[in-house]
């Protein structure tokens, strides 16, 4: 196995994770790891009294029988977690949080920081309000595999085709340790530098990340094009298609502004648009 303690992060509300994305959530985890704990929340809606607004519109009975459904989609996605895991050969735990909407995030997040990797289904996030995917990522201080119903999945229970997108940053140095055991036991590994996008990526840079993966037993094969779409996501995600990989490993970069947080050009292509799972690291 490449990695132990794996969490996985679901949603039950307002609506639930679909059985098919849950179902390739195990898949996905099958190809990481041996075993995983799956999440979701309880969603608790605290209400403030309002004695006319609750003679008119019943809203304790609203609220309760949507903490109910919330429930209700959770044991049915941590269920059927269970299952798919089974028929992966995957160990399976299951932990049901109560949180409110407002705080999901930050609870999902605490939990991503003692494991060894966190599984995020995008449509699972999406459904989530206050920015799960980015959280986790540039929170949790761990990596995240993203992936999206219909993607290319592993054809066997593991990733063999691998590639690494490098621009000599930070981000991207802790995208490659952090996935040095997936590397390790991969067939075929990759590293794609996209020239004309930053002057950190000149021609040839790619020498001393290949002398670096032969050192730690990964024969990689460098890679240059040339960018030629302004979305240097798309080119990305374009090469690992055309190659046939079954994942892409990477730096994810993001900054702070006030009230919001602003994703890089590629990691906001690439969390949401990507024809393959994404390994992200920041």
């Amino acid at each position: 196995m490449a990695y132990d303690d794996l969490l996985v992060c679901f949603s039950s509300y307002p609506e639930a994770t679909p059985p098919g994305v849950v179902s390739e959530a195990a898949r996905v985890t099958a190809a990481l790891g041996a075993s995983a704990c799956a999440v979701a929340g309880h969603i608790e809606i605290p209400l403030k009294s309002n004695q006319l607004a609750e003679m008119l519109l019943h809203l304790s009975d609203l609220a309760r029988d949507e903490e109910a459904k919330s429930l209700q989609n959770a044991q049915s996605v941590m269920q059927g977690f269970k299952s798919a895991a089974q028929s992966h050969g995957l160990s399976a735990t299951t932990t049901i949080i109560h949180a409110e909407l407002h705080t999901l995030v930050d609870r999902l997040t605490q939990m991503a920081r003692t494991r060894s990797l966190t599984i995020l289904p995008i449509e699972a996030f999406a459904s989530v309000p206050g920015g799960l995917a980015e959280a986790l990522i540039f929170g949790s201080g761990r990596p995240v595999v993203v992936f999206a119903h219909g993607q290319r999945m592993p054809p066997r229970p593991r990733f063999e085709r691998i590639v690494v997108a490098w621009d000599g940053g930070r981000a991207a140095a802790r995208a490659v340790a952090d996935a040095m055991p997936l590397l390790r036991r991969a067939e075929e590994v990759s590293i794609l530098a996209v020239i004309g996008d930053k002057p950190s990526v000149p021609k040839g840079a790619l020498g001393e990340l290949v002398r670096h993966l032969a050192a730690c037993g990964v024969a990689a094969v460098p890679q240059e094009v040339t960018k030629t779409d302004p979305d240097i996501g798309r080119v990305i995600n374009d090469y690992a298609v055309a190659t046939g990989a079954d994942l892409l490993v990477m730096g994810a970069f993001g900054h702070s502004r006030v009230r919001e947080f602003v994703l890089g050009g590629a990691t906001q292509s690439l969390l949401t648009e990507a024809s393959i799972p994404v390994f992200m690291s920041h």
